[in-house]
């Protein structure tokens, strides 16, 4: 008989389970973590994570949207909260920051594991995936729509300028497959390309 939680245990066990299971998943990645390591980490019966979670894939996956909803909150205040235009610079800076934390980032550092990758797809619901993709367009479509109305950025569908953006961080997935030594170079120049491609430095209008 599985154990009855008041509200706010469960929401002290969920907090607990995504807290360790942050710090397990960094320290040894998703695929050599196991509910067992995490219910110990946390102090639960392991049929007790079940009614949190459906799987450790579950548990990674949400803790991965809020890495990313974090990160992007962070680099959105610093990059694109003035009234004035975003420079092809300023620009760039923001590509090449979000490469280096994704790169940085020990808990991110996970995505470059494509065999984890993999598995992490197989075990989640197809419609919360569709979800995560859908979310990552609705918070960069209004920064590129506000860009074209303040003339810094080119007026390109912004649907299409959101695959680019996301397709330079897939790219970025496949450094194993680039090879470390033409990497840093290839992603530069990726990144030296969209910016040129999209951003409209105000001093060239004339």
């Amino acid at each position: 008989m599985m154990p009855r939680f008041s509200k706010q245990e469960k929401e002290n066990i969920r907090r607990e389970l995504q807290q360790k299971g942050k710090q397990l998943f960094a320290l040894y990645g998703l695929k050599k973590t196991s509910v067992a390591d995490l219910t110990k980490a946390v102090g639960i019966a392991q049929g007790t994570f079940y009614l949190f979670y459906p799987s450790k894939e579950e548990l990674y996956f949400e803790l991965l949207e809020q890495e990313e909803e974090y990160i992007r909150e962070r680099l959105t205040s610093v990059y694109f909260q003035s009234d004035s235009p975003v420079s092809r610079d300023s620009f760039k800076r923001f590509l090449h920051e979000s490469l280096a934390t994704m790169e940085n980032n020990p808990f991110l550092q996970q995505l470059y594991d494509e065999e984890m990758m993999e598995a992490l797809f197989r075990k989640l619901p197809p419609d919360k995936l569709e979800r995560h993709f859908a979310k990552d367009a609705d918070d960069l479509l209004p920064i590129i729509v506000l860009g074209q109305q303040q003339g810094w950025m080119k007026p390109q569908q912004p649907e299409i300028i959101v695959s680019l953006i996301r397709s330079l961080i897939l790219l970025a997935l496949q450094k194993h497959l680039i090879g470390e030594e033409r990497y840093g170079d290839t992603m530069g120049l990726f990144v030296d390309l969209i910016a040129d491609g999209l951003i409209i430095d105000q001093n060239e209008e004339d």
